[in-house]
């Protein structure tokens, strides 16, 4: 019985790397072509199972070659298979990934056999020992899947001690914005970036969404990602800017999974939510160094280093706590 549970998409993501985004009509050249397993709930599972954590999946995949690879990708990492389900009629999911040289990425899916996660077998003895529950907003695009949810939700205000994250998608954010602000008051923490901050509110200012978002529909937390520009938390009062550490950026693909990562894992071994925050932007940055979604990247010796290297660094000084906080911790665990 896993320490964590993750549920949502499971795909493969085939990526392109190409010189610029071509214009409607046109072509690009790709420079290269990679397949990864990946879906932003899959990336978050590895990059916690790779900082050492007891990791388990639920979700659905076809009955394929590729839920093959995601399968043995999964369990090489040390993600706990044995909750996913197999779907014998619909494909597994698959992405298309455009990646230009700056490391922007653009993307076309195919939700496949994640829309069809099936309620029913959802096994509840499964969340005997679970901690945390990390839910993806994709759940929320499919009635099936948005019923697994539901369930875990239930499942987790049974418990004393299951916290709840959900990352918010840009498409979950226009798509299903009704069903996200209901769940709201039942999660413990929200992962969105600046432009799902501020679709979830329609159109306001990060400021003004986020305190309609603590305020007004009742979110407990929101650590909001900026990319290059690192994160902002956001918890009652408290509005605090962290900045992203010193990398060479060479795809952003799923660097925000890997963030969600640091954020979940910071809070479930009782850090605080500035040092949370910063082990999320730690975690990110060092995906966004890699090919693809970077999260087998990312192991504790790397992210330890990479914070010792930034303690001192003269942008950190107003957060310098949380990066002690974070170093503190990483001793303790030689």
């Amino acid at each position: 019985m896993p320490d964590i549970i993750v549920m949502g998409d499971i795909n493969v993501d085939v990526t392109f790397t190409i010189p610029a985004y071509p214009l409607p009509g046109s072509e690009a050249i790709a420079t290269s072509v990679q397949m990864y397993t990946g879906g932003s709930a899959v990336n978050t599972a590895i990059a916690l199972a790779k900082m050492d954590m007891d990791v388990g999946f639920i979700g659905r995949v076809g009955q394929d070659s590729l839920a093959n690879k995601v399968l043995v990708d999964l369990q090489e990492a040390g993600v706990d298979c044995t909750n996913i389900q197999t779907d014998p009629r619909v494909s597994t999911g698959l992405i298309f990934i455009t990646v230009t040289e700056d490391g922007e990425r653009t993307m076309f899916g195919a939700r496949g056999a994640n829309s069809f996660t099936d309620a029913k077998a959802i096994d509840a003895n499964y969340f005997a020992n679970c901690r945390w529950i990390h839910l993806s907003s994709y759940s929320f695009l499919a009635h099936h899947q948005y019923e697994t949810i539901l369930i875990a939700l239930d499942l987790a205000e049974n418990s004393p001690y299951t916290r709840v994250s959900l990352d918010i998608g840009t498409e979950p954010a226009l798509r299903a914005r009704s069903q996200i602000m209901r769940v709201l008051p039942r999660l413990d923490v929200i992962l969105p970036n600046e432009v799902e901050v501020s679709l979830l509110c329609g159109g306001q200012s990060i400021d003004k969404s986020l305190d309609n978002l603590l305020n007004g529909y009742g979110a407990n937390a929101v650590v909001a990602k900026k990319g290059r520009n690192g994160c902002l938390l956001a918890v009652g009062d408290k509005r605090v800017e962290l900045p992203s550490f010193d990398i060479k950026i060479k795809d952003a693909t799923g660097a925000g999974d890997s963030f969600n990562a640091g954020v979940v894992l910071g809070r479930l071994i009782g850090l605080s939510w500035e040092a949370s925050a910063a082990l999320g932007n730690a975690m990110g940055g060092l995906a966004a160094t890699k090919e693809g979604a970077g999260a087998n990247a990312i192991d504790r010796n790397t992210v330890a280093k990479l914070i010792e290297q930034h303690l001192f660094q003269e942008n950190w000084a107003p957060v310098r706590p949380a990066l002690e906080e974070l170093i503190a911790w990483f001793e303790g665990m030689l």
